[in-house]
Formats: structure tokens, sequence, C-alpha cells
């Protein structure tokens, strides 16, 4: 199988060579500094891709469009150095992993959408499925630690979610889609404003019976944006959205149930439930040539239930946070000694705090309260990045960050033999800093160089300890932050304006990375990893009609010390290609694409000693064909072509001993027409 996919990508590079040396003649339209991309990630100003020390990719609304993609996790998993794990196959229990931390991957990358968190101050990750994949305009994807713009959680990467602007001019729009395992989805859009002020509001409800037993989903959606224009140096926001879900818990089966029946479950009753809302207020103040005055304010509220109805061991949990956030920046664009500079700087403020409940039983049908807690997590922290054109195009960047986290634990165990209660305070205290140089060549061309110190503090689950010989609850103060040291060397180069390719290799020494060790049930921090490998991706225009696109990944994540010293981390393939075909406008309106996915073979979660047989790599085909109209576009489109029989996601269980997998879908379609005025 890898070969096979080597002998696809080597034909696609060839073939691309093949098309550069025809329009050779063209290159000297590609002379000179001039660049058209914008990414606002990476900096957090608008700022060229070329010009970024770091492999950057747009997601953009014609490749929303022309995928088969459910949710954003499924746009994601296409992406070079990105791997994806779907545990239910419905989006809602995803995790998206940058730069090979298999496990931990959901912590250690950041998410944002429209530059504000949502990853969780616990072990529950990102909810994907909050955000509506058509009130998405791009996604930006920034791979290598984002610690000094950003802080904690991004040492793999960021992932910035761009929602849709309010048009100006009044637009409407309403779909309907349908698919395998009786999904329908429904959806509408209306928005209009004027020069001054602009709104827009969107709805949608979801619901599928999921390829499992127990694996339905359901999930509405309302989310609504303004933008008011007082005057031109001058702009305020007001968005907020609502997402409530309910689903079920079909859980892992064994390798035996699997061969049996891939579709069953061992939890026909387990469910949970979300509601989860939020409201943002900013400003944007264009002081000229003084500079830029950007601040934002957010507030989260996030109710989420779990439950197992065990007959004999039932158990629940009831868990609301709230989280509230402040990022005032500056920035200014200008000379200092004839040099131009790109400053940024600003201050990260984010309050959240966590009340817990937790029920269970034993030998009894009804659960009853055990546990309280009440957790507030507080983090302050500081950044200055600046970009240096010490010549026309050479660009130098530096940056430095200092946070401070403060943890305020507070639990109760009121079972009927109870542990100690728990009532302490953590700080902990981490700097981060980065730099990189860009040396800008024929347009849209880059090579770049940076180095870079990440962090990554503790979840508020992973510092808590259930001490039973002791008989009390405890602070884990075994437990230290995370830290690495990250470089990397790219190259992005633009054969013709119809054909790039990127190459980015990289390496990340981890300290102290934390893992969660099943033997002793606590999350440890190992010694030292390391994370390395490379990133290659290519696109192609091959005349008004077909676009060509393929990327492979190459990573080793490995324990660098014992206990685990030489072994591969989990759930790490070494191995992920993607080959993408798309063709449009041989008939007007009609696009064709299809996508072949090939992730590598990994050790299973938890299987930190490598004892277990790997879970076996596989590839998938998806086809798509969409028609837009002047009003109304349609598509029809086939996941897993194949009907491979595969797991994204595995773990190691009864010790160590057994391999317990949550099997992905087989073949299905999904179809949906849309009307737009």
């Amino acid at each position: 199988m890898k070969k096979w996919i080597f002998v696809v990508l080597a034909l696609m590079i060839g073939g691309f060579c093949t098309v550069s040396n025809a329009d050779e003649g063209k290159k000297s339209e590609d002379t000179g500094v001039t660049l058209e991309e914008v990414v606002v990630t990476a900096t957090r100003t608008e700022e060229y891709i070329a010009r970024i020390p770091a492999n950057v990719t747009v997601i953009d609304e014609n490749d929303i469009k022309n995928s088969n993609a459910k949710d954003v996790p499924d746009l994601l998993r296409s992406q070079q150095g990105v791997v994806v794990r779907d545990l239910l196959g419905n989006g809602k229990k995803t995790e998206v992993d940058l730069r090979g931390f298999g496990e931990t991957g959901p912590y250690n990358t950041l998410v944002l959408v429209d530059g504000r968190r949502v990853n969780e101050i616990d072990l529950s990750g990102v909810d994907w499925r909050q955000i509506p994949l058509e009130q998405i305009e791009r996604i930006e994807i920034v791979r290598g630690t984002g610690s000094v713009l950003y802080g904690d959680n991004a040492v793999g990467g960021v992932i910035n979610i761009i929602t849709k602007i309010p048009p100006r001019k009044f637009s409407f729009s309403a779909g309907a889609t349908a698919g395998s395992y009786n999904h329908h989805k429904e959806h509408l859009f209306f928005g209009g404003g004027n020069q001054n002020v602009a709104g827009s509001l969107s709805a949608s409800y979801d619901s599928t019976l999921g390829y499992r037993e127990n694996n339905e989903y359901r999930a509405k959606d309302i989310a609504g944006k303004l933008v008011y224009y007082p005057a031109e140096y001058l702009s305020l926001n007001l968005s907020g959205a609502y997402h409530v879900d309910e689903y079920g818990l079909p859980g892992s089966i064994t390798e035996a149930e699997v061969i049996r029946d891939r579709k069953s479950t061992l939890n026909p009753y387990d469910d949970a439930e979300t509601k989860d809302g939020y409201t943002t207020a900013g400003l944007d103040l264009d002081l000229g040539r003084y500079g830029e005055i950007l601040a934002d304010y957010s507030y989260r509220a996030r109710r989420n239930k779990s439950d197992f109805p065990d007959p004999l061991y039932p158990y629940k949990t009831e868990g609301d946070t709230d989280t509230s956030a402040f990022t005032p920046r500056y920035t200014w664009q200008g000379k200092i000694l004839r040099h131009m500079n790109n400053l940024v700087a600003g201050l990260d403020f984010y309050w959240s705090e966590q009340d817990l409940n937790t029920y269970s039983g034993f030998l009894s049908p009804k659960a009853v309260l055990t546990g309280v807690a009440n957790i507030e997590r507080n983090s302050q922290g500081a950044y200055l990045n600046d970009e240096v054109s010490i010549f026309e195009n050479v660009i130098l960047s530096f940056g430095l960050r200092r946070e401070r986290v403060r943890y305020e634990l507070n639990r109760r165990d009121l079972s009927a033999f109870p542990l100690a209660p728990l009532h302490e305070t953590v700080i902990e205290r981490q700097n981060a800093y980065s730099g990189g140089l860009t040396y800008l060549y024929g347009g849209k061309s880059s090579i770049f160089f940076r180095a870079n110190r990440s962090f990554r503090f503790p979840l508020t689950d992973e510092v808590v300890i259930f001490d039973y010989p002791a008989g009390k609850i405890r602070v884990n103060k075994d437990l230290k932050p995370q830290k690495g040291k990250h470089y990397e060397l790219g190259v992005r180069h633009s054969f013709t304006p119809h054909l790039q390719g990127n190459v980015t290799l990289f390496r990340a020494q981890i300290k102290n990375e934390i893992f969660f060790n099943p033997a002793t049930f606590t999350n440890e921090n190992h010694p030292e990893t390391l994370h390395r490998g490379v990133e290659l991706g290519t696109k192609a225009e091959l005349g008004n009609y077909l676009t060509l696109l393929g990327n492979y990944t190459y990573e080793k994540a490995t324990f660098k010390k014992e206990p685990f010293k030489a072994n591969t981390i989990p759930a790490v393939p070494r191995h992920k290609a993607n080959v993408g075909i798309r063709v449009h406008d041989l008939m007007p309106g009609i696009v064709f694409s299809t996508y072949y996915n090939y992730v590598g073979s990994s050790f299973l979660i938890s299987d930190q000693a490598n004892r277990l047989e790997k879970n076996h790599d596989y590839f998938t085909i998806d086809a798509r064909v969409s028609y837009k109209g002047k009003r109304v576009n349609g598509f029809f489109g086939i996941d897993n072509l194949t009907n491979t029989k595969y797991s994204q996601y595995a773990v190691a269980g009864g010790g160590g001993t057994t391999r317990n997998f949550y099997p992905a879908p087989e073949r299905n379609w999904v179809a949906g027409v849309e009307i737009s005025f």
C-alpha cells in the first residue's frame, strides 16, 4: 500500500514539473515581491502567507463546497500534517492532532473561532459540531507552535475558523441535505445592510441515527453577527451563537466483536447532551500612522450531561463551565531606521469556572450524588511580536510571551466511604519565545527558518488525583508544565501562477510531555520526547478544467528516555498521504471531485510499551459531483467508495492486553440542494 502511494505522488510531482517546464516562459511575470494570499492567524494581524515563517494552509469557501465534508474535522483530515480520529463517526467526539502528539493531540492543538479560544479547560477537548460548515468563510491552519502569540495549547499548531462577514446587500439562502443512516439537515441564512451597518442570522437542524447502534445525533444551531461602522476609522462588531445537541455513546468494542458485528455496541443506553452558547463584542480602532487598536470581549456558557445507566454500577455527570475572555492588542506598521516593521503586542485574560457533579451507584439501578467540585482556572498572558524587513525581501521576526495560570481546586467526595476533600491553589508560570527568518523570491515564493519555545499547562483533570491508598483527593504535585524547543525549515515555491509546492522539515524536542499512564491511572510527565518529520504539498491548475492536489506527511514521534526509551508514541502514524482531482466547467456549473486519503498504521492509544499489534493502515476514496447555478446549487457525494472497514480510533484495554476499536462508517452517501437570492 505504501509503495502505491509513493508511486502516485511521484507521478503527480513529475506531471507538475512537466507543467512547470512548459510554462517556463511565464516566470518573468512572477519576478519581484508581489504577494496575493492573506492569512491572519499566524501574527494576530493581517499578513501575507509568503512572509510567515511557518507552513500555513487556507481552506476557502470553494474547498468547502467541493468536499463531502459534514463538519470541520472532515475538511481537516485531507490536510498535510493533520491526523483526525473520530470516535463516534459523526464529528461530535473528534480528536485533531497537529505534528504527531497522538492521544494528547487535542490538548496540544489550539482551536479558535474568529480568534476566540474554544479549547476546554478539562479533558473534554474541542466540540467541533458547534461550528456548522455553512457559517464558515475559511479555515486557517498554522503548523508548528504558536505559543508566543496564543499561549497555552498551541504546541503543535493553531487552527483558526473564520465565520462569514454579514453582506452589505440583502442575501438569503435555504438548503437541505440527506444521506445514509437517516441523516438529514436543514439550514437557513439571511443577511444584509448598508455602508454603515450589516447583520446576518443563520439557523440549522441536524439529525442522524448514525452508523452504529446507539449512535444517534441531533443538534440545533442559531447564530448571528452584527457589524457597525460609525466612522471610517472605527468598526464595532457583536456576534453570538447557541448550540444544543443530544447523542448516543456506543463506546468501544473488542476485535472479536468488530469481526462479529462492527455496528454493535455494549452500551445501548449511554447518552449525553450539550447546551453551549457564546457572545462576543469587539472593536477595531484605526489610528492611522500611529497604529491600530483591536479588542474583543467574549463570554461562553457550556452545560453538558453524560449518563451511563448500568443496572449494577450506574454513573452520570453534570458539568457547567463559564468562560470570559478579554484580548486587547495593538498593531503598528511603519519604518524604524528605514526598515519596515510589523509590530503586534497584546494581553490575554481568561477566566473559567466549572461546577461538576458526579452521581454513581453500587449494585443499584439508581445513581446518587457522590461528588461535588468547583474549579477555577484563570490565566493572564502578555506578548510582543515584531517583523523587521532587513531588506526588501528578507524578513526577521522575533517574539516573547509571559503567561501565568492559577487553579483554584475544590472537591468534596460524598460517597459511602468518602475521601478527604480537596481545597488547594496551584500557580504556574511559563515563558515562550520565537525567532524566524524569511527570504522572499519570485513573487509568492519564499524560504523560511524559525526556532521557538513552547509550553502547555496541565488541564484541570490532569492536575487532580484520587489517592485511594491515602484516603484523599489531592493535587498531583509531581506534574509539571510541558516545555518544548521547536525548529523548522521550509520552502514555498511558485513554479508558475498555476503550480505551487511546499516542503517543510520540523523537529520538536519536548520535555515533561504530559501523558496518561494506564498502569497508575494518573497523568504523568515523560522526561523527554522527540517529534520530527517532513510535510510535502503541491497544487496544480492544468488548463481551465483540471486541478490536482497532493500532500504527504512523514512523522516520527518517539520517547527519548526511560521508561519507554526508543518506543513510538501511540496514535501517531508514520505515513499519511492525500491526492485530489477536481474537474470543473467542462459543463457550465458542474464540478466533479475525488479524493484519496491514506493513513498509516499506528500503535494503540495507551500502549506506550508498544506491546500490542498496531491499528492497521487504511485508505478511503471519496467522490462528489456538484452544480452551481444562479439561484440553485446541488450536489451528490459518496464517501468511502471502496467500502473499507477501518477504525480511526483504537485503544489498549484490559491492562494493556486487549485491542478496543471505534469502527468508522462504511460506504455512505450524501446529497443536498440550496437556493439563494
